[in-house]
């Protein structure tokens, strides 16, 4: 993660979120997350673009992160 956040860092937000803490359980329970790793990807107002569980990106998660993310500042 820390590989992408310096790739996009300067146009793109990166928030880590521990689930056991009580402001990380709040943000798992608000997004319905139930397995973790989970990415979101959210546009300029907040709105969910993608929501990525790791089950769905565990062979390849860096390149599939950096796909997405590159899509989503594209627009």
């Amino acid at each position: 993660m820390l590989a992408l956040e310096n790739k996009y860092g300067g146009d793109m937000k990166f928030i880590v979120a521990d689930v056991t803490t009580p402001e990380g359980s709040a943000l798992a329970e608000r997004f319905n997350i139930y397995y973790i790793p989970v990415y979101f990807i959210l546009d300029g107002k907040g709105n969910i673009v993608n929501r990525i569980e790791y089950s769905q990106i565990e062979n390849r998660p860096r390149e599939t992160l950096d796909s997405l993310i590159s899509q989503a500042i594209k627009g």
